[in-house]
Parts: structure tokens; C-alpha cells; sequence
């Protein structure tokens, strides 16, 4: 079962990353808690209190500009979350499990799913 899950992080796409990094520290006191690579993709993690947000730079249309790109839940088990999201027939919209080795200390695994409107909702396990 999926429910009852801790937020892990909010994943923003921004167009400057190193800009949206210095305002959300700046501006609204977030740290820096990891600063990673996935292939050539940079990206930081930044947290004010229990907030986490993953930010990454990506070319975004204007429509889509500012928007979140993903939420986050906390896998402690992401095999067995993949199976029970596969056997509810949600639909996954990444290449099955997934996985960044560059992330975090031992790197990570996550799956994302579509809600009913289009959302898409990440479950992650930090190795």
C-alpha cells in the first residue's frame, strides 16, 4: 500500500538553475543540502525545514514555466511499490524503476506515475 507516505521533495524544472538556487536560499532561507549530476543534468536539492525541493535546469515552454514538475513520496521498499502501483493498473509514465547512481551518497531508484489529471507523482528510495 502507498498511502500515508512522507513528502520527500518537490521537483521544480527551472530555465537558470544557479539564479533559482540563489533566490530560493536568498530570498526564502532554503540550504543546500546535495548538488548532483544525473548524466549531464545538474541539480540541487535545497530544504527549509521539512521542505525539499529538487531543482534542475530544463529547457520549458512558456506554458509550463514556473509549474512543478513532479512530487515525491519516500520508498523505504520501491520493488514492492512498483508492483503494487503496477497490479492497481495506475499508469506509470517512466521506464519502469529508475535509477540515478550520481544521487545522494549510494544514489537512488523512483518510479512516477500519472494521477487521474495528468500530475505525476514520484515514489523514491535513497539507496
Amino acid at each position: 500500500m502507498i498511502k500515508g507516505r512522507k513528502l520527500d521533495h518537490i521537483g521544480l524544472a527551472v530555465t537558470d538553475l544557479e539564479a533559482s538556487k540563489n533566490w530560493y536560499c536568498d530570498v526564502l532561507g532554503f540550504e543546500v543540502i546535495g548538488h548532483f549530476h544525473a548524466g549531464d543534468t545538474p541539480a540541487y536539492f535545497i530544504k527549509n525545514g521539512d521542505t525539499v525541493y529538487e531543482m534542475y535546469e530544463e529547457p520549458i515552454d512558456e506554458a509550463v514555466q514556473g509549474k512543478i514538475d513532479h512530487i515525491s513520496f519516500v520508498s523505504n521498499d520501491i520493488e514492492a511499490d512498483y508492483a503494487y502501483c503496477q497490479k492497481q493498473g495506475y499508469t506509470i509514465c517512466t521506464d519502469g524503476i529508475e535509477g540515478i547512481p550520481t544521487f545522494w551518497e549510494k544514489g537512488c531508484r523512483y518510479f512516477k506515475l500519472l494521477t487521474p489529471t495528468g500530475e505525476q507523482v514520484e515514489f523514491c528510495q535513497i539507496l
